[in-house]
């Protein structure tokens, strides 16, 4: 017979009384292993990720119309250059580009591009010869400065530093450019101007080479006469003196060479006035 103390398979062992002692006001008990759960944060990502991508709408549209402005502000300069180039076109102006000096270029200076084949050999021996002003009177005026510090004569360095500063620019300006011009335009008036100066140019260099003593002593030239006279004295300053005169001589025989050719090539245009020279551009 079954007992009747067994227990009952329906009954529950933690059963719970809401109105117990031992449950809170929630219904939960006091001694319940379970734990509450943490909230759970809000959500926020539709929303920021809305945000920022209106944001990066508005940024790209931004930065396409700066784009647009800087696009029509390019095609307008370009047009007004294009009409520039179109106006000089029509009015037979050439534009040319400053190349030289290479270091801080001032002017147009293409030998192979402006001069004529036939002519371009003497161009160059004369843009040797304007290279060689400079180098000269350069080297003169170090001689100078030595004569003076060494005390071995009176020497008036004033027109050593005159000549050094002055000649460059003035054999550029004077003969160089009239030469280039007139062999690139075959003009008579370029011919005539380089003809004039370069004489004044042969003469200076030809008084340089001799260096005689007639004008304020002479030792403002490093001249065969000084470098003589120094040698035995001095020969470190005759020394000098004489490198002075090889630079001089040099300068000397490639002007009058440049010179005779230049007046062969004037003489030749003024006979043959059916075959004019080519201008090259």
């Amino acid at each position: 017979m079954a007992n009747h103390h067994d227990r009952n398979p329906f009954a529950h062992d933690d059963d719970v009384n809401p109105f117990s002692n031992n449950h809170n006001i929630h219904g939960i008990p006091q001694n319940s292993r379970l734990s509450t759960l943490t909230p759970e944060p809000p959500v926020y990502g539709h929303g920021a990720a809305a945000n920022n991508s209106l944001d990066t709408m508005a940024k790209l549209k931004k930065k396409q119309k700066e784009l647009v402005a800087k696009e029509a502000e390019l095609n307008r300069r370009e047009e007004i250059l294009r009409r520039k180039e179109e106006a000089l076109a029509r009015s037979g102006a050439v534009i040319e580009n400053k190349n030289w000096p290479p270091f801080y270029p001032l002017v147009h200076h293409d030998i192979a591009g402006d001069i004529p084949i036939h002519l371009q050999r003497i161009q160059y021996v004369a843009y040797a010869t304007l290279l060689g002003v400079p180098i000269s009177l350069f080297w003169n005026l170090i001689t100078s400065i030595a004569i003076f510090v060494s005390d071995a004569a009176g020497v008036f360095i004033f027109f050593s530093i005159i000549y050094f500063l002055l000649g460059p620019p003035g054999a550029f300006y004077f003969w160089y450019r009239p030469l280039y011009r007139a062999f690139k335009k075959n003009n008579g008036m370029n011919f005539g101007c380089f003809f004039f100066n370069y004489a004044y140019h042969i003469v200076f260099f030809g008084f340089a080479t001799i260096g005689p003593r007639i004008l304020f002593a002479g030792l403002h030239f490093a001249g065969i006469l000084n470098a003589m006279k120094l040698i035995s004295r001095h020969p470190a300053l005759g020394i000098m003196s004489f490198i002075g005169f090889g630079f001089f001589a040099i300068e000397l025989v490639l002007s009058i060479w440049v010179m005779q050719q230049v007046y062969r090539v004037f003489r030749g245009n003024d006979k043959a006035t059916s075959a004019p020279i080519s201008i090259a551009l």
